[in-house]
């Protein structure tokens, strides 16, 4: 589910911002982006977002403030001054000059022997773990309440959907007896003929209970039934504030394998074009829950 958040914190040492962005997808990828100072962070934003996000692709920026909690560190390496100094009053020695030797000349000649480094103050660090917490929880909470709004309108568009289908299902029940009809009378007549054909005379019981063992091959009572029963638990699913994403998928493939089986079942023209249309919603239907949590 698509959707955006935004939160700000400030603490001590500066504001620290978080975004979050989602995007459509099945399953849950979660991409951090933090400081290298702060990656020791990426389990606790990571925890923080999987509570309240199951599904999307998730993106998350965090805007530090410039302290960063480092100072700066100067190391003077004794055993390389020692070394040009001795050189250079090697040098001194044997007449290019008697001056005495300064620091100035020894940084002319090389700057080997003194390093800054960036040393991390870990107190000012740990400074901004709870701000770092307060901006994420209220980026979470911009970000739930856009996707709740889509969620809204996705269930509503779904909901259509839902009595759009039932409305098809009942077309096809409204056909049942009419087929089951039809087709015992034609079996009937093709077993007549054959028997007709040999100048045999079949036993009536034995006929009408063949007949009815083939014409059940072509009800489909059984897979309305259970289309009617999904139907109404993709409505529950509806109304629930967890996460039904991965159930609604459990049950649009089974809606889709009873549709088929009626599909196949019945040779029906009228019956076949209303099949269509329900595998038709099916699939729309299909493609907004890939966009639900």
């Amino acid at each position: 589910m698509t959707g955006y958040g935004r939160g700000e914190a400030v603490g001590a040492t500066g504001t620290v911002t978080v975004e979050i962005r989602t995007v459509n997808q099945r399953f849950l990828e979660l991409n951090l982006r933090l400081p290298r100072t702060y990656m020791y962070l990426e389990d606790m934003v990571r925890n923080h977002i999987t509570a309240c996000i199951a599904r999307g692709r998730v993106e998350v920026f965090a805007d530090f403030p410039e302290v960063a909690g480092t100072v700066p560190h100067i190391c003077v390496h004794k055993e390389l001054v020692q070394a040009y100094r001795q050189g250079l009053l090697a040098a001194q020695q044997e007449g290019f000059d008697e001056a005495p030797l300064t620091l100035s000349e020894l940084l002319q000649v090389s700057t080997d022997w003194l390093t800054v480094e960036s040393k991390e103050d870990m107190a000012a660090i740990r400074a901004v773990e709870p701000v770092l917490l307060q901006a994420l929880q209220a980026a979470l909470q911009a970000l739930v309440k856009t996707r709740e709004s889509e969620g809204a309108r996705l269930a509503a568009d779904i909901q259509r959907r839902v009595r759009t289908l039932q409305g098809l299902i009942e077309k096809i029940w409204t056909r049942r007896e009419l087929i089951l009809q039809t087709y015992e009378q034609r079996l009937t007549k093709k077993i007549g003929d054959i028997f007709a054909k040999h100048e045999q005379v079949p036993d009536k019981a034995r006929l009408l209970q063949e007949v009815a063992i083939y014409a059940d091959k072509v009800d489909f009572t059984e897979e309305v039934v259970r289309f009617r029963s999904h139907m109404l638990q993709l409505e529950g699913l509806l109304k629930e504030t967890a996460p039904v994403g991965r159930r609604m998928d459990f049950l649009l493939q089974e809606l889709n394998r009873e549709v088929n089986t009626i599909g196949s079942k019945v040779s029906d023209i009228e019956v076949t074009a209303v099949v269509l249309q329900v595998k038709t919603e099916l699939e729309k239907i299909r493609e907004q829950i890939q966009n639900l949590e």
